[in-house]
């Protein structure tokens, strides 16, 4: 499946309604969606392998990795409602080799080939990133994310020795009372160990 292909496929997806600001539960657009599942298969991570998505949301990463050949993909995330979502996505794509669960990140104990995520950017949750960080390392398992480029990321990164592959701008739309403009453009990177 193509660039072209793979981005029509993913239009179809329902979208996240009313999203819970402290999850950060902004959708993955698109274009960036493509990218980084596009940059993941490049490196031999997706095709035929067993994947984890991590904090799937509408299931966009997951659906488009199985749509690109991933073998199994098994998509978490802790709220009912996007797991519902996501499920209710792969249904209306038809795809057999995909599923999503309600559980916690830090409590999945599977192991996978490989795993990817759009993990919350810590800009309304608490989410911990060097937490997150740990429990991929410990996986040793390849493993991407998407998270929002600045020198602080940057640090982290090479303190943990991961990779950084500048992916663009991430566009985060208008979602909640306090943003201004209708769509914010953030530079994002994907985080990476293989």
């Amino acid at each position: 499946m193509d660039r072209i292909e793979l981005s029509i496929k993913l239009k179809e997806l329902g979208a996240i309604n009313e999203p819970k600001i402290h999850l950060e539960q902004y959708s993955t657009d698109i274009s960036t969606a493509v990218n980084f599942l596009l940059v993941v298969d490049s490196f031999g991570c997706l095709k035929g392998k067993k994947i984890a998505d991590f904090g799937c949301g509408n299931g966009i990463l997951g659906i488009g990795a199985a749509l690109l050949g991933a073998g199994t993909v098994d998509m978490y995330d802790i709220d009912k409602r996007m797991v519902e979502l996501a499920n209710s996505n792969v249904e209306k794509i038809n795809i057999a080799n995909c599923k999503a669960y309600r559980k916690d990140f830090f409590d999945v104990t599977d192991r996978y080939d490989t795993i990817i995520s759009n993990p919350p950017f810590g800009f309304q949750s608490t989410f911990r990133i060097r937490a997150f960080i740990t429990k991929l390392k410990d996986s040793a398992t390849p493993f991407f994310f998407i998270y929002k480029l600045n020198r602080e990321i940057q640090n982290i990164a090479r303190e943990n020795e991961l990779s950084v592959y500048e992916l663009g701008e991430l566009w985060i739309p208008n979602i909640a009372s306090f943003h201004r403009k209708d769509k914010v453009r953030l530079p994002a990177c994907i985080l990476y160990k293989v």
